[in-house]
């Protein structure tokens, strides 16, 4: 029987696409990949280091793991692994620390290593295998693929740079090429990702030819685009192709604010006004009502006064947002941030400001879904449940719950009428036969 290896993803889209490249891998070599928390004979952890709690929460996947499996030796790698080798190298069971650019060969490390490795290159570096996918095997129906790497805003709270390098681009015939091999395992909706996506820029097209060339891609049923830069983006010819209902990209952005201040953003190194975020939010409400924008919003940067913190939720919840992810600052070492952490609010004044905030975002959402009462929207199903309803995602990003569908049906594109909001925070819709 071939051996088991098990895969942990932590963080962002990029490294789910990485984590589907790193098991496609395992399958060549022989080993057979099983769902994390089950038994295995190896284990890969891709890591993640954007925040104090994101690299907790890895050395506990690490600690679990081989509490569970104890002869089982695990390779850590991902952006913890590349910020914090030897002290990732400590953690029980570790045999392999492989920075990001050796992910490609993290598997061949782990199952032919006789002793501790560490092989860390220089973030951003060209050294190691390039990441790919292969044809076979089915996947899920939602993927994400990668299309660029790599980030040089050197926003002043930000580790990644350090940890992923400059920006890099795919090319554009390497990136059709993995979107038809997911294709062809199942995938009917890709969300095209990067660490700083609207850095985007091959030789061949920019960000809206690639969108494009998806859109006529047979068996592709959606695009979405990941967390994207309000300065860098090409917002006019996005928003036409999400307001228009043949064309697969889906009217839903999710947008990079961090901080709706602009004495904060300045202090943050951020490259926009807290007026060019909402503006295109705006925009984007005037050329497509329905869509869904959402924003990521940092808390208690240093430097940032309770009255900075008022006129960043009061311009948030009157923005048109549909939802925020409300994150308190992490002071990380080895950023100008970390300079200034003795500025940076207590925790209990950090712990006060993003839980008031996380209450006004949950309050936006809910008015969000709300708004989208008695509205037929296209679905794609996923998961049935034992009731005999549906999971499914909205094209405007809501997850809903869909009754009155046949069994067999996963993976199949569908219209649902939305009628309520539920008790756990899903909208509840019923098919609406063509």
């Amino acid at each position: 029987m071939s051996k088991k290896i098990s895969i942990c993803t932590l963080g962002c889209r990029v490294n789910a696409y990485e984590s589907l490249a790193i098991a496609d891998s395992a399958r060549a070599l022989g080993l057979e990949v099983v769902k994390w928390g089950e038994r295995a004979d190896f284990a890969v952890v891709n890591s993640c280091a954007l925040t104090v709690l994101a690299q907790a929460k890895t050395r506990r996947e690490i600690r679990v793991f081989a509490r569970a499996n104890p002869d089982s030796p695990i390779a850590v790698t991902g952006c913890y692994a590349q910020t914090s080798p030897e002290e990732a190298a400590k953690l029980p069971n570790v045999l392999v620390v492989a920075g990001n650019s050796k992910k490609a060969e993290v598997v061949g490390m782990l199952i032919s290593a006789d002793s501790a490795k560490v092989d860390v290159s220089p973030a951003g570096g060209k050294h190691g295998a390039p990441l790919s996918l292969s044809s076979e095997g089915f996947i899920d129906e939602r993927v994400s693929l990668k299309i660029q790497d790599g980030c040089d805003n050197c926003c002043s709270y930000c580790i990644i740079p350090r940890a992923r390098g400059r920006p890099r681009s795919r090319g554009f015939d390497e990136i059709m090429a993995d979107a038809r091999s997911l294709v062809s395992r199942g995938a009917r909706e890709i969300t095209l990702t990067g660490i700083n996506l609207t850095k985007f820029s091959s030789q061949e097209r920019g960000i809206v030819g690639v969108i494009d060339a998806l859109d006529a891609l047979p068996g592709l049923l959606r695009v979405r685009l990941g967390s994207v830069e309000p300065q860098d983006m090409p917002a006019e010819a996005l928003l036409e192709r999400a307001a228009d209902p043949s064309h697969k990209l889906q009217p839903h952005f999710h947008v990079s604010a961090q901080s709706l201040c602009d004495r904060v953003l300045s202090a943050m190194r951020r490259r926009n006004a807290a007026s060019e975020f909402l503006g295109f939010v705006a925009r984007a409400k005037s050329v497509c009502p329905d869509i869904s924008i959402g924003a990521d919003i940092i808390c208690a940067h240093p430097f940032e006064r309770d009255c900075d913190y008022l006129e960043t939720k009061a311009a948030m919840l009157s923005s048109g947002l549909s939802y925020a992810h409300v994150f308190a600052f992490s002071p990380r070492p080895g950023t100008p941030a970390f300079s200034m952490s003795a500025e940076t609010p207590d925790p209990l004044t950090r712990r006060r400001r993003s839980d008031d905030l996380r209450a006004a975002a949950a309050g936006m959402r809910r008015a969000f879904m709300e708004s989208q009462i008695g509205k037929t929207r296209p679905v794609l199903l996923e998961n049935m449940l034992p009731d005999g309803r549906y999971m499914a995602r909205t094209d405007n990003y809501i997850q809903v719950c869909v009754s009155g569908m046949g069994k067999g049906l996963k993976n199949t594109p569908a219209l649902a009428r939305l009628e309520a909001v539920g008790d756990s925070g899903k909208m509840l819709a019923s098919a609406v036969r063509a």
